[in-house]
């Protein structure tokens, strides 16, 4: 069983390895609870037990001799050796599926197990169970015709934490980050320390606009919880990628969402960047019109950068959250004005001007795919600009 999220079922289990004889019957008889839910509950019984993985029928034949050896052992020995020593002595002297048995207490088993697959600092797992998380969803989801998305997170300037507070301020700072993962991730996803100041999620059956969703919510917790912090400021940057938007492979998503790190990092900072270089399915066609977004008395205007039958990229003064679903008007010269529904599917803000520059107000690049009928949408559009 996967030692990441042991099922109810299991922890319903353990009790038995703690129970004297007489509570054995009792605690399997709620077991019956389970079975009739159509759960795998003698394949599970043999698999917390003995560590052995049985087909359920096959596990449910050998449960069935345990307890007639059982009964032949307590009539031999004048008193119940209990269950778990008849387990042991049917596998190995009566079935011989063991040969060199080690007792071990559970609890010191468990502990070991997960110290083989978790970052002792930050409790998180290691960069070697992400990679394994990851092609297992990767596989899983080019089996059912899902999303997987990666986000790799790195802290921004870690080393002045270090250099002005201490390694020790900054192995805090490590630890507080990782909860504040851990408080954000579903059951199903895996948060780990990707090496030293780096973090990274897997997030099955979440598209890309999902992910950055999530991203960015861990980014302003970040942010929010470090604000009146002494010291160097805490904040961290991302990048996101979607199999199979961004790459075929575990090892393509990897590399896109660091070239998505990348670019955050190279456009200032304590921000989140999808991955570029998507498989486009429609051709973008440049445009330089005037767009107003949002309802009557909260209308904001941009400019339209380019066009194509699935969306529109805009340039904006202010950011517009991502997966937000908007109504936007797109205004032609000569025509009349269309108005439409699209969702953000991407936000980035333009880069900070060089050394000794002026800074200039942020202008940020906001993707929108169309909603409704894009296709129909889209080309109304595309029509519009080319005229």
């Amino acid at each position: 069983m996967d030692p990441k999220k042991p099922p109810k079922l299991r922890q319903s289990l353990l009790p038995l390895l703690e129970a004297s004889p007489g509570d054995e019957e009792r605690l399997l008889a709620e077991l019956e609870e389970h079975r009739a839910r159509g759960e795998a509950v003698y394949a599970s019984l043999l698999s917390v037990l003995a560590h052995l993985q049985f087909p359920e029928a096959e596990a449910r034949r050998h449960w069935r001799r345990i307890r007639s050896h059982r009964s032949q052992l307590s009539g031999q020995m004048g008193r119940d050796p209990g269950l778990r020593v008849a387990l042991l002595d049917y596998f190995v002297n009566v079935e011989r599926r063991l040969r060199n048995p080690k007792i071990i207490e559970v609890t010191a088993y468990e502990r070991t197990e997960r110290s083989a697959v978790t970052d002792g600092l930050t409790g998180l797992y290691n960069h070697a169970y992400l990679l394994q998380a990851l092609r297992r969803e990767v596989l899983r989801s080019k089996r059912h015709e899902l999303k997987t998305s990666l986000v790799l997170f790195d802290l921004d300037d870690f080393k002045r934490i270090n250099d002005t507070l201490g390694h020790l301020e900054g192995d805090r700072v490590l630890v507080r980050v990782s909860a504040l993962l851990r408080e954000t991730v579903r059951e199903i996803d895996t948060a780990a320390r990707y090496g030293g100041e780096e973090f990274a999620m897997v997030l099955p059956e979440t598209s890309r606009t999902g992910a950055h969703v999530v991203a960015e919510r861990v980014r302003r917790r970040v942010e929010e919880r470090f604000r009146r912090r002494r010291g160097p400021p805490v904040t961290l940057s991302g990048g996101v990628a979607t199999y199979p938007d961004d790459g075929a492979t575990p090892a393509d998503v990897i590399v896109k969402a660091d070239e998505g790190l990348y670019r955050a990092k190279a456009g200032g900072k304590n921000r989140i960047v999808l991955a570029t270089g998507e498989r486009r399915r429609h051709l973008r066609v440049p445009a330089d019109h005037s767009v107003t977004l949002g309802a009557p008395g909260r209308r904001t205007a941009a400019r339209a950068k380019n066009v194509s039958a699935g969306g529109v990229l805009l340039s904006l003064k202010k950011p517009v959250e991502v997966g937000s679903a908007v109504s936007l008007v797109i205004r032609t010269p000569g025509a009349a004005a269309v108005g439409l529904r699209g969702e953000v599917v991407r936000v980035d803000q333009s880069p900070p001007p060089e050394e000794g520059l002026v800074a200039e107000a942020p202008v940020f690049d906001v993707g929108l795919r169309f909603l409704g009928d894009p296709v129909h949408a889209g080309e109304l559009v595309l029509r519009r600009v080319k005229s």
